[in-house]
């Protein structure tokens, strides 16, 4: 009896993305850990010690390779470069949740590879949860690589339509049924499928539980006591994270370069060599104004 290929199920859309596959080859493996506090994840780690440590912090909805493939498979050889999936996606941890958790999630994963200043990159979510680690303690970093983020959200009524309308119709996530994930994670795994899998890893809970952090983080009180090298990836054309939010935090930010990219908040898929050569420069900037 013919089988069908689950990916022809599923929407058009969906079946495009991501617009790069990732050569597979050129990859890290994946590898379960166990940090302080018992806190597990999945981590990636090009594992060049002599190298720039960098850890790239990924945003809501996606997984740590799934957001850095790209940035993964043309800096290494650079960088040191490290991911893991964070809380309530992926292989992260199913303990408490919250930017507060993810952000010493940072230190802890710091402290279990013993980096010393490493630079850390953060994504949408990931930048936020940046932003907090870095309030926490910023001598313990090189620096900072803020793309597709900002100081908050949610403080009008326009942004509150919009961050409503991510929850609703959140593209790519509502489109991975679940038995297809289930299908395709049996099979050897090409890279079409894997970023579909990896997709549909994190649950719709999850979304919600970061849209309500999102809509309460705000950081504009203290950005401006962050006494390190800080580099924007502005996204030109992000509704989730508007130009003036993105601008507002370069302007708090007492030692910042902005790095513009054209492109929506999903660039890194869209686009996602053009945005792994912007991380090339934005983490050079930052490597070069480290004290």
């Amino acid at each position: 009896m013919a089988t069908t290929n689950p990916l022809t199920v599923l929407p058009r859309a969906a079946r495009r993305f991501p617009r790069m596959a990732p050569d597979m080859s050129l990859l890290p493996r994946g590898k379960i850990i166990t940090v302080a506090d018992d806190v597990t994840t999945r981590i990636y780690d090009t594992g060049e010690e002599h190298l720039r440590p960098v850890i790239l912090l990924h945003g809501m909805v996606a997984t740590g390779m799934l957001n850095w493939y790209q940035t993964f498979q043309r800096l290494r050889g650079e960088y040191r470069l490290i991911t893991y999936d964070q809380r309530h996606h992926g292989m992260g941890h199913n303990g408490p949740f919250g930017f507060a958790e993810l952000s010493d999630d940072v230190f802890r994963l710091a402290d279990h590879l013993e980096l010393e200043a490493p630079v850390v990159g953060g994504y949408s979510m990931g930048g936020i949860v940046a932003q907090l680690a870095a309030r926490q303690n910023p001598s313990r970093f090189g620096g900072l690589v803020l793309a597709a983020t900002g100081t908050g959200a949610e403080r009008n009524a326009l942004e509150k339509i919009t961050l409503g309308g991510m929850a609703r119709t959140q593209p790519l996530l509502n489109a991975v049924p679940e038995e297809v994930a289930r299908e395709i994670t049996d099979q050897p795994l090409g890279p079409h499928e894997w970023a579909l899998r990896e997709l549909a890893a994190t649950p719709m809970s999850t979304h919600r539980s970061v849209i309500s952090e999102v809509g309460r983080f705000n950081s504009l009180a203290w950005l401006h006591e962050l006494d390190l090298p800080v580099a924007i990836v502005k996204t030109m054309r992000d509704i989730a994270f508007p130009q003036r939010i993105q601008d507002e935090m370069a302007d708090l930010l007492p030692h910042s370069a902005v790095f513009p990219i054209q492109g929506g908040h999903a660039v890194c898929a869209t686009q996602p060599g053009r945005f792994a050569r912007r991380m090339r420069t934005a983490i050079g900037w930052v490597v070069s104004n480290s004290h």
